[in-house]
This record gives structure tokens, C-alpha cells and sequence, in this order.
């Protein structure tokens, strides 16, 4: 549903913009406009890509981390040894820019094989 929304916002926005290239002002504001989506991209591009540089939409993915002392294990109760992430993220040019959904578990060691 806010993915929805969003799209809806994009939209409504290319209109906004086509309506401001049809009159005087659209020539001194849309080269801004243009300017900052290029600027906005070039930004994406230095960052590091958590996917491949075409990825585009959502996606998601687990990250695991060391489990700090004194958590259990989520599936059997003993000592956890490791942390797992769960995210799931939209992705532009390989870089997450919006999350969208997380969680976190704690596993032991045997439960992770």
C-alpha cells in the first residue's frame, strides 16, 4: 500500500512538471530540476551498492552480525551466537534508498545450518 502511494506521488509530480514546461516559468525552473535529479544520481552512484549497479524496485536480504552475550537462541532456547537481519528495501542503481520492512532474530550456531 505505501509503495502505492508513493508511485502515486511520483506521479503526480511528472504532472506538476509537465504542466510548469508549458508555461515562462518552466524555462528558468526545469533546468534546476534537471540539474538536481543529475546531482541526485550522481550521488547514488558514488555510494557503495549493497546489490548489482542495475537493480531496481524491492528487494531484500538477510545480514548477519556476532549475537551479543545473554540472548537465546529464537528456534531452540540455547545460547545465540549469531544475529540475523532481515530488510526489505527499494533499491535504485544498487543502492537501498527507502526501507520498507525489518526484523531481527537471534540463532545459535546449530540452528543456522
Amino acid at each position: 500500500m505505501r509503495l502505492r502511494t508513493e508511485l502515486l506521488v511520483v506521479l503526480a509530480l511528472f504532472a506538476a512538471v509537465g504542466a510548469l514546461a508549458r508555461t515562462p516559468a518552466g524555462r528558468l525552473v526545469l533546468p534546476f530540476v534537471s540539474l538536481a535529479v543529475l546531482l541526485g544520481f550522481g550521488y547514488l552512484l558514488t555510494r557503495d551498492a549493497a546489490y548489482a549497479r542495475t537493480t531496481l524496485g524491492v528487494r531484500s536480504r538477510l545480514l548477519d552480525r556476532s549475537a551479543a552475550e545473554g540472548h537465546d537462541c529464537v528456534a531452540c532456547g540455547a545460547p545465540a551466537a549469531t544475529t540475523r537481519r532481515y530488510v526489505r528495501e527499494f533499491v535504485l542503481l544498487g543502492v537501498p534508498v527507502l526501507l520498507l520492512d525489518d526484523g531481527t532474530n537471534r540463532y545459535c550456531a546449530d540452528c543456522l545450518d
